[in-house]
Formats: structure tokens, C-alpha cells, sequence
């Protein structure tokens, strides 16, 4: 008997919570703060997204998190979802996405550089590894400890 697809989600949910508060908890040892308990890590499956929505994770970072643990794709859908969310919170939508025996996927808006006649900036969405994510979550969590 296959794996009940709540179950599937919800424990995709608590990996990726897992992830995010270790790297807060080094982020915080690097900082010389204060080491936080379990019950006091910022990033929690929301309990009540089945009942009245929202972001997949809460956390007091600003960043709207959606979490999909499927094998069939549907990243156009997961991401309008994942924006509609954001957009709901004020928060920076960012969609982390994984099918069975491969890695986590993550997609996020980027700004790029453009060098036309003059440097110009513009705003995309692209999808980078769980990799880059954790180094790019690492800088924007010492972000907003320090500045």
C-alpha cells in the first residue's frame, strides 16, 4: 500500500522546517547569540493551512514558503499558488519542490543584471539547487539578524 499523500506532504514539511532552523541555529552560533530551543525554532508547519490557507511553514522572516512532495509536476500551478500566498502575507514567494530519489528543487523570484547601453535590473523567477538555496538562505537570515 502506497504512502497516504498527507503523511508525504506533511513529513516533506518537516524536512524542510528542519533545514531552515539548522541553519539558523548555526547562523546564530556564528553570530554569538544565543542558542535557541526546539520550541522556539522560527520555522513550524503551519497547522491550520488546510482550514484557512496560507504559507506551508511559518516562520517571521518574511519569505512565503510552499512545499510540494509530488512525482507528477505542475511547477505553473504550484507557483501561481505559491505568489497568490505571498502576495496574501507580503511575503517573497519561494516554492521548494521534490519528486521521489531526487533532490530538492527550489524556485524564487531573482533580480539580474542586464548590461545593455546601460546596466538595467530585471525581475525573474528562476529554480536553483536546495544547495544554492541553503547558501542563499544562510546571507538573507544574517540579513535580517544584522542589519
Amino acid at each position: 500500500m502506497g504512502i497516504n499523500i498527507r503523511t508525504k506532504g506533511q513529513s516533506a514539511e518537516r524536512e524542510i522546517a528542519t533545514m531552515l532552523n539548522e541553519i539558523v541555529c548555526d547562523v546564530r552560533k556564528q553570530l554569538g547569540m544565543l542558542e535557541l530551543e526546539p520550541r522556539d525554532f522560527p520555522f513550524q508547519r503551519n497547522q491550520n493551512q488546510s482550514a484557512v490557507g496560507g504559507d506551508d511553514l511559518t516562520n517571521p522572516f518574511g519569505l512565503s514558503i510552499e512545499v510540494k512532495r509530488q512525482e507528477q509536476l505542475s511547477i505553473n500551478s504550484w507557483w501561481k499558488q505559491t505568489v497568490a500566498s505571498a502576495a496574501r502575507t507580503d511575503g517573497r514567494p519561494i516554492l521548494m519542490y521534490r519528486q521521489n530519489r531526487k533532490q530538492w528543487k527550489v524556485i524564487l523570484d531573482v533580480c539580474c543584471f542586464v548590461n545593455t547601453d546601460e546596466f538595467s535590473l530585471v525581475d525573474m523567477r528562476a529554480e536553483v539547487s536546495i544547495d544554492d538555496f541553503k547558501k542563499w538562505f544562510r546571507e538573507y537570515y544574517k540579513d535580517n539578524m544584522t542589519g
